[in-house]
């Protein structure tokens, strides 16, 4: 079986019908969502603060001998395709062109607009073999060229996004920029430690939302 029908198995049985788009909360009905940010933005501290709460998340989410599943989305510009010598795929150790499965998908956020075409990478990994930190490191840079490091090749805006998910316990940990991450679970018990130990972190927005998600389910918050 290929990483891509993989994939679409575990998709389908873990998160039927779920689309691997941003926001992953709001597309999902059991979920966290998390503030990254703190002081002044774009100095060297914020975004130390940044990448060391993202860091702080993954390795709460995952394992190192995880399984997982490594998810590049990027916005098909023309004609141009996801470089195999892109950054992420760079941090991912002994990664070979046939471990990576492509996909194409259209009207992913505008279903009615035509242009909305994306390419769509799938890797089957383990947690060990990625250098996490410095995909974290640059997807907090997204909206900050020329910030290094960066997941556009060209040092600009970047369109990519990346999606981590463990096929071990059913998680999807997503990233969208310095602002914050996504985590998204098929069963409650998955992100309760997570909800309990970092329960400060969460968007002041979104807490009664997760809070009355977790009461629902027979989560109650650690005082």
């Amino acid at each position: 079986m290929t990483p891509k029908q993989k994939y679409k198995q575990f998709i389908n049985l873990n998160f039927p019908k779920l689309q691997i788009k941003q926001s992953l909360f709001y597309n999902w009905n059991i979920g966290l969502r998390f503030d990254l940010q703190v002081g002044e933005t774009d100095t060297d501290e914020y975004f130390r603060t940044v990448q060391a709460r993202a860091t702080k998340l993954f390795e709460a989410s995952f394992l190192p001998g995880d399984n997982i599943f490594v998810i590049l989305n990027d916005y098909k510009w023309k004609r141009l395709k996801i470089r195999f010598k892109n950054y992420a795929f760079n941090q991912i150790d002994n990664l070979r062109k046939d471990n990576v499965s492509y996909l194409k998908t259209s009207g992913l956020y505008e279903p009615e607009d035509k242009f909305d075409k994306w390419n769509q990478a799938i890797i089957q990994t383990t947690v060990d073999k990625v250098n996490y930190k410095n995909i974290i490191a640059a997807i907090g840079h997204t909206d900050f060229p020329p910030r290094q490091p960066s997941l556009d090749e060209y040092g600009g805006l970047s369109s990519k996004e990346i999606y981590f998910i463990n096929l071990d316990r059913p998680l999807i940990y997503n990233m969208y920029d310095d602002r914050g991450l996504d985590i998204i679970a098929s069963d409650i018990s998955t992100i309760e430690p997570i909800y309990k130990n970092h329960n400060d972190w969460i968007f002041d927005y979104d807490r009664e939302l997760i809070d009355n998600q977790m009461k629902i389910n027979g989560v109650q918050q650690e005082i």
